[in-house]
């Protein structure tokens, strides 16, 4: 009979995502993957388990104690203070930072709200990250005294920072930034009960791209896709690995896993510009780009004169009407090479350019690579 291994998936919390990146490689594996879902009873499965691997989250006293004490192949999905030899596979907390600075950016957004990140070391790097690209470009964050616990303290925090710039907050645009999908949606729900316009007054950018939470909200939520389901696909790579060719010696290995993208949704479905034209004409802009516009068709759809928006896009805006075109076509670029086998042909069509070397050209110009190089980085990402 041929002897099959037993494989545990062990987390704090459950998420179908990361089961599901798992089991796709359990099946290939021919592992027998047991994925207990209730945590308070983690102790109870370990202490009669006969296994051969685990993928697991260690921040349990008594999950760590047991594999202090049980020598087993196992790899890490977290970053917990223990100081076992083992190699982790956590999430790009930098790279979800760069992202959200760049979102927000995008959106006009020269300054972004966040909360305290506690004792959370995934939150402490999303936040410097965020601190640090946005800084890069002239902005900055303001980190509120409240943490991950909101509840009314966030509004009447945001309240005081208001008065003291003599604005009201239901005057104001503010960009924030959310570590989780779950802080994302309690942010969202306190700003609709105390009557806050979501994006209008305050634009919510949340991180997982959790589908279950987005189901349940009436405004739609921005998030970055952290690609959990490619997370538990990676783990459980490096522990078919460990298991096939076993080191000589454990080393503490951390593995970085990219996030996927910036799914927008209405939740920062607005501009962070207080000029009605410039906000209309942006709007107009990121409706219309595919078609081949250029800086005076937006300056007649808004019926002024393109000098007169050039102007009003000098004062409120971080780049010009022009700039906003061409921009907006080439990240449709980046998009459709990362999840699409389209020809660029086809891309340039798609994205108003009028050849296939123009798109090339501002694509190099954009990226530093070509777009050939660029779609093979990004397949080779999605197959990690």
């Amino acid at each position: 009979m041929i002897k099959r291994k037993h494989i545990m998936l062990l987390l704090e919390w459950y998420d179908y995502r990361i089961h599901r990146g798992v089991a796709q490689v359990a099946r290939q594996a021919g592992w027998q993957l047991n994925c207990p879902k209730d945590p308070i009873t983690n102790e109870g499965f370990l202490k009669d388990w006969k296994g051969d691997g685990c993928i697991a989250l260690l921040q349990c006293t008594e999950t760590l104690e047991y594999f202090r004490t049980h020598k087993i192949p196992l790899v890490d999905l977290g970053l917990g203070e223990h100081k076992l030899p083992i190699p982790r596979v956590v999430t790009d907390n930098r790279e979800i930072g760069r992202m959200a600075a760049e979102h927000f950016r995008d959106h006009g957004y020269r300054e972004v709200f966040a909360l305290g990140p506690g004792n959370v070391r995934m939150y402490q790097e999303r936040l410097d990250a965020l601190q640090e690209f946005m800084e890069e470009d002239g902005g900055s964050v303001t980190v509120l005294q409240t943490s991950e616990n909101m509840q009314r303290a966030v509004i009447q925090e945001l309240e005081e920072i208001a008065n003291q710039r003599n604005h009201r907050l239901e005057e104001l645009s503010l960009g924030f930034f959310a570590y989780t999908d779950v802080m994302a949606a309690e942010l969202i729900s306190i700003c609709l009960q105390h009557e806050l316009r979501v994006p209008e007054n305050i634009a919510v950018l949340g991180v997982d791209n959790d589908d279950l939470i987005n189901a349940g909200l009436t405004v739609g939520l921005t998030s970055i896709d952290s690609d959990q389901e490619g997370l538990g696909r990676q783990a459980a790579n490096v522990l078919r690995s460990i298991l096939e060719h076993p080191p000589k010696k454990s080393k503490p290995e951390l593995i970085r896993h990219s996030p996927k993208e910036v799914v927008v949704r209405r939740s920062t479905d607005c501009y962070a510009v207080r000029n009605p034209l410039v906000s209309e004409a942006l709007h107009w802009i990121q409706n219309n780009f595919h078609t081949g516009i250029q800086a005076t068709d937006a300056a007649e759809a808004m019926g002024v004169t393109q000098q007169g928006l050039q102007k009003a896009f000098a004062v409120n805006y971080t780049r010009s009407p022009g700039q906003e075109i061409r921009y907006q076509r080439i990240q449709s670029v980046a998009h459709l090479l990362s999840c699409t086998e389209a020809k660029l042909e086809d891309i340039a069509e798609n994205c108003g350019f009028y050849s296939v070397d123009t798109l090339i050209n501002s694509f190099r110009s954009a990226f530093d690579t070509t777009p050939g190089k660029y779609r093979k980085m990004k397949r080779e990402e999605r197959a990690r």
